[in-house]
């Protein structure tokens, strides 16, 4: 069956913790994963040879996330906006000093990291879903051009007439696992948003990774153990 993860942000132990789940259950899972990967947890790094491992084993498709977009901007274009947005977890993880020259990320990160990462496209169209980190911009003269809104949005939008009836899987704003829930079991919805604030452990209403079995709609999920 298919399993749609959410916004894992470094947190190897959970990760790890959830996939075993789920292939104690299933042994013939397909992964997709919404993104943001990367930064605020402690392992990144663990994270991301995780994932490279479970490609190995498994079918696995990931999109990128507004945390990747915001690394390879800054490997790319000198870009500030990552220092601001958990990126000091990220290079802990890969055993260097937060306090390093951006000219000198490169070095910090190994390539096959970074060519991972500029791997993953915006979004992922299968026969029933598209799956997306943030959103659509419905607004745009093409949804789908608008990488954007793909990465940031907050606006939670689907227009059957461009997805042509297929429901959208997304992250990127943390909401409590129940609201996840009663939006799974309303017949009405067709986005979903399975972002349950794995890293954000200080909300007593968040702190959990959650996964949606889109074939069943199960929800499966476990609380961090990582922090």
């Amino acid at each position: 069956m298919r399993y749609a993860i959410g916004d894992i942000h470094g947190c190897i132990k959970t990760f790890e913790k959830l996939v075993n789940t789920i292939v104690q259950k299933d042994k013939n899972p397909q992964f997709y994963s919404v993104g943001d990967l990367i930064d605020r947890g402690p392992d990144t790094k663990s994270v991301l040879d995780f994932l490279m491992d479970l490609k190995k084993n498994y079918p696995v498709q990931i999109v990128r996330g507004n945390h990747e977009e915001m690394m390879l901007n800054a490997l790319s274009l000198g870009s500030e906006n990552w220092f601001f947005n958990g990126a000091e977890n990220t290079l802990r993880s890969f055993q260097s000093n937060v306090n390093i020259d951006q000219k000198k990320l490169q070095k910090i990160i190994p390539q096959k990291y970074i060519d991972f990462v500029h791997s993953l496209p915006y979004y992922i169209d299968v026969e029933d879903y598209l799956i997306v980190h943030a959103g659509f911009n419905f607004s745009a003269p093409n949804p789908f051009d608008d990488t954007e809104a793909m990465l940031w949005t907050r606006i939670e939008e689907n227009d059957l007439q461009y997805t042509q009836g297929k429901k959208i899987i997304h992250g990127h704003t943390p909401v409590p696992f129940q609201q996840i829930k009663m939006n799974i079991q309303n017949a009405k919805n067709n986005i979903y948003n399975i972002d349950s604030g794995c890293v954000y452990i200080k909300f007593n209403d968040l702190g959990t990774l959650t996964a949606l079995n889109m074939d069943t709609l199960e929800l499966i999920y476990t609380k961090n153990v990582d922090l």
